[in-house]
């Protein structure tokens, strides 16, 4: 890999960092599609294992404090590891493209209705079954796409919690899909000594990163910060929905 190249991953890898210590998400959003320019996307998404696990573990710890502000979330850990493996029973039968669309297509539900001021029930984002079975269909999604944060995401901001309640939850969630996948490519031999080298080296921006975004993060007031998880959603759904596109073309 070039220098030049080098840099754009770095970018990459510190501009997702910054995101991910903001909003609890973003990390793979930019890292992934960067390094799969220059490595192959296989390659690209085993060396993310160790960043992701790594910056979730790093929120968790961060706002540890709020693990008992979110009704229902260890029942909806063990129905997302639950779903992940129902996922991957159900990968051969769907269809990737299709699957990005219907996901783009909830982000833009969700998108539509911050703009329009609609706010969903109380009693359905506080009841502990609903929190339980959106992380259960997350993880269905992750298992079968690899792809869980449309659901996952705009349903916890949707919850209406603190900023740290929310990145707390993501972070949780998303360490114990990170866990499980790492164990399917750990069994399927996909993580080599290079990799694992590689993915070690791409934890460096991230621990350069993560301070500062979590500097920024105390420093941004609410309404602003709305602004910023409503534009990664909308990059998130953009990239999805051109990805949905391409496949069935």
């Amino acid at each position: 890999m070039s220098i030049e190249s080098l840099a754009v991953v770095i970018a990459a890898l510190l501009l997702g960092t910054l995101g991910k210590a903001i909003t609890g998400f973003g990390l793979p959003l930019f890292a992934v599609p960067a390094m799969a320019a220059f490595i192959d996307v296989q390659t690209a998404v085993v060396v993310m294992v160790l960043p992701s696990t790594l910056s979730n573990a790093w929120l968790i710890w961060t706002y540890r404090r709020s693990a008992a502000a979110i009704p229902g979330l260890w029942t909806g850990l063990a129905c997302g590891v639950a779903g992940i493996g129902i996922g991957a029973w159900l990968l051969s039968a769907l269809d990737a493209a299709v699957m990005a669309l219907v996901l783009s297509g909830w982000i833009a539900v969700y998108l539509l209705t911050e703009l329009a001021r609609y706010e969903i029930p109380p009693r359905l984002t506080g009841s502990r079954g609903m929190l339980a079975s959106v992380i259960g269909l997350a993880g269905i999604c992750q298992g079968a796409t690899g792809i869980a944060g449309p659901i996952l995401v705009t349903f916890m901001y949707a919850m209406r919690q603190s900023r740290e309640i929310v990145v707390f939850g993501l972070a949780a969630v998303f360490l114990s899909y990170g866990v499980i996948q790492a164990g399917f490519y750990l069994s399927l031999g996909l993580v080599s000594e290079e990799r694992l080298w590689q993915s070690a080296a791409a934890t460096i921006p991230v621990v350069l990163g993560m301070p500062v975004g979590l500097w920024i993060a105390r420093r941004i007031e609410g309404r602003v910060f709305r602004y910023l998880v409503r534009v990664l959603l909308l990059a998130a759904g953009v990239k999805l929905f051109a990805d949905g596109l391409g496949a069935l073309a």
